[in-house]
């Protein structure tokens, strides 16, 4: 095996020292390995040289580097067990040489003579690699040919073994090192980041571009876990471009995974080899069919609870050793603590928007004054109106309430609020009319950052606003035909995703729907949903209009006389009877808001503490004869038009001519206008 006479004791140091100039200066064990090759092949006949180093965290041999290419075919993960059932760990367990014939079939070692001998090597030596006492592996020298080292090569390969070890202890220590400032240094820059970021988004990201420095990995995740419902949120940090992970869900049960015996045990889980025995969730055999062979899940531990886990798989076989985890675990201590800051920065960020966004809401309802004390009316149509609140109030079901603009359907649905058992919760509402269709969506479900054009931050929608209380959407009829389905699944399910957002808020709220429109005639035009129309329509309350109520109006006008007079510190006693009587025999097209308006502008012009009404009785003496016949000069009546001719240019027809003020139509008040003498000039 030994050539020439470079064997001779006196040449000895001289190859050494060679031998030692040609492996300075590598900077990884391959190349350290093929100088060690090029150099000791003057001197000793051999094809291949390779190095063999012990794992002490698997307790395992591992073929680290080889010279030549013909042997690449060598299988992964190219681990042998370091005891006597194999030779490299035979030579590491005993720290003897040991020299391999392939073609001898007694050897101790069939299997492993007949794997190197399909490679082409007929023969091998292999010597220990230690340092002092400890050791660090096997080096060995195959040949293709027969070959019959002698003792005294034997021992030669022993020196040359013991000086290449010091170098490769050396290389290892210098690479752990370098391993271990890297990892300090990526922990300190995660702890700066991390610190200076709160958006989860951010966070992730940052995370991700850092480890990706010290921790081989295919897949980065992290979960969070969702303390109401037990399952945990997948955000994905990193996947490697080699391998094309997706995922079609963003939640998932923790049960059967690994992630869920951390969650449990509050320790990692380290997965170095696939056990479905162990981790029986479909999910795991999702990520092992995608090429997962070994994976980490820590914990992400806050002072209080486990918020989560960070979960770090490979492809590669490679496993987790102890330096890995305990990486991954000074690491996961950083990122909990961001993660709880960031979620408690989320948690305030939503509170103080619904808390903003609520006083508005009360602000309003403080203002408007409108709460069940202030429904009044005795007829017979109101008196059931008010047995329908009652009934349905308690029960948490779904109301439509029906009826004509300004009838107060919105009172109504205060009212259901207020006698139940969410009348501490919000009573949140939306008019569906007053909101452009390309912008309901967000007002109804909110939406995320950079959903769509303007939307630069967050935004909460209505739906989440009234979460534990009652959500009031007016105008229900307007709502587009492409939203509606929307709005069905958040109505039936109580659950919804923000626009732009993946994540499903849940909320627990009560449904009031009112229209003026005829719902049921819409759905046979195709104009509205069927299913939508029969699960708002499950009590239906109709609101009848003012003048089906008319021993109501007297009622209202002293209760809207006192309240305006109060509010505007006036001191009103008394209200003609002829004015009553007027206001009572009048259509009141525009309802309760109509003659709420009428009253509160009375009390404006008001100077006395005899109400003056303004403006309707002219309305009211105009259409009707029983009115005229109550006293009221033809003089009045022509001055009515004339002065209402003049506020609305001469123009008697449109929506601001003179008869549409007066609630006529255009034939009648130019029938009047005739009558009483009046030119046209003025129309």
């Amino acid at each position: 095996m030994m050539k020439g006479v470079r064997h001779a004791e006196s040449n000895l140091y001289q190859a050494l020292f060679e031998l030692a100039r040609s492996i300075s200066g590598h900077t990884d064990l391959d190349s350290l390995c093929c100088g060690l090759a090029r150099s000791l092949q003057r001197i000793v006949a051999f094809d291949y040289l390779g190095l063999i180093l012990y794992d002490p965290v698997r307790s395992r041999l591992w073929l680290r580097a080889l010279n030549g290419k013909e042997l690449t075919g060598v299988e992964e993960p190219r681990m042998l067990a370091a005891d006597d059932s194999n030779p490299p760990g035979w030579v590491w367990t005993n720290q003897k040489p040991l020299v391999i014939r392939c073609g001898n079939e007694e050897t101790d070692w069939p299997q492993f003579v007949g794997r190197i001998r399909q490679l082409g090597v007929c023969s091998l030596a292999l010597v220990p690699l230690t340092v002092g006492k400890r050791r660090v592996g096997v080096l060995g020298f195959g040949s293709r040919g027969p070959a019959e080292p002698d003792a005294g090569e034997l021992a030669f390969l022993e020196r040359v073994a013991s000086e290449f070890a010091v170098t490769v202890d050396a290389h290892m220590t210098r690479q752990e090192l370098l391993r271990e400032r890297d990892r300090l240094r990526v922990l300190f820059d995660i702890t700066n980041t991390l610190v200076s970021k709160l958006p989860p988004d951010e966070l992730f990201a940052t995370i991700a571009r850092q480890l990706v420095k010290v921790i081989e990995h295919d897949i980065l995740l992290l979960t969070l876990h969702k303390q109401d419902t037990g399952e945990v949120e997948l955000h994905g940090l990193h996947f490697s471009s080699r391998q094309p992970f997706i995922f079609d869900y963003t939640t998932a049960n923790p049960n059967g995974l690994p992630t869920g015996e951390a969650l449990a045990t509050g320790r990692p889980v380290v997965v170095n080899e696939p056990n479905f025995e162990r981790f029986p969730s479909p999910v795991y055999r999702r990520f092992v069919d995608l090429g997962v062979k070994s994976g980490c899940s820590v914990p992400l531990v806050s002072a209080e609870r486990i918020l989560g886990t960070l979960e770090v798989a490979r492809s590669s076989g490679n496993p987790f050793d102890e330096a890995d985890v305990e990486l991954l675990v000074q690491i996961a201590r950083q990122i909990a603590i961001a993660i709880d800051n960031s979620l408690a920065y989320r948690e305030l960020a939503q509170m103080r928007d619904k808390l903003a966004t609520e006083k508005l809401y009360l602000e309003d309802e403080i203002r408007l004054g409108q709460n069940i004390d202030n429904m009044v009316g005795e007829s017979s149509a109101f008196q059931a109106l008010l047995k329908g609140v009652h009934i349905v109030a308690p029960t948490d079901a779904t109301v439509l309430i029906l009826g004509e603009t300004g009838t107060g359907k919105e009172l109504v649905a205060r009212a259901i609020h207020d006698l139940s058992a969410r009348r501490s919760g919000s009573f949140i509402k939306l008019s569906c009319a007053a909101i452009p269709a390309t912008l309901l969506e967000s007002e109804l479900f909110g939406h995320e950052k950079g959903a769509f054009t303007g939307a630069v931050a967050q935004k909460l929608g209505r739906f989440e606003l009234a979460h534990h209380g009652t959500l009031f959407l007016d105008e229900v009829g307007e709502i587009p035909l492409e939203l509606q389905s929307k709005l069905l699944r958040a109505i039936q399910e109580q659950e919804f995703e923000r626009l732009g957002g993946t994540r499903t808020i849940r909320v627990d709220i009560r449904l009031i729907a009112a229209t003026n429109r005829n719902l049921k005639a819409m759905v046979d035009e195709a104009r509205f949903r069927n299913d939508l129309y029969y699960r708002l329509h499950v009590f239906p309350l109709h609101v009848p209009p003012l003048r089906e109520r008319r021993q109501d109006i007297p009622l209202l006008v002293r209760y809207f006389t006192q309240r305006y007079a109060q509010r505007m510190n006036k001191r009103i006693e008394s209200i003609p009877s002829s004015a009553i009587d007027l206001l009572t025999r009048y259509d009141w097209p525009g309802n309760i808001r109509e003659l709420q308006n009428v009253i509160e502008r009375s009390v404006i012009l008001t100077k006395g503490p005899v109400l003056q009404v303004a403006m309707p009785e002219a309305a009211a003496i105009i259409q009707t004869p029983a009115a005229r016949g109550a006293g009221v000069a033809p003089g009045a009546e022509r001055e009515i038009i004339l002065r209402t001719l003049k506020e609305s240019g001469g123009r008697v027809g449109g929506p601001q001519g003179a008869a549409a003020r007066l609630g006529l139509k255009r034939t009648t008040l130019q029938s009047r206008m005739k009558r009483l003498g009046i030119r046209r000039e003025f129309r």
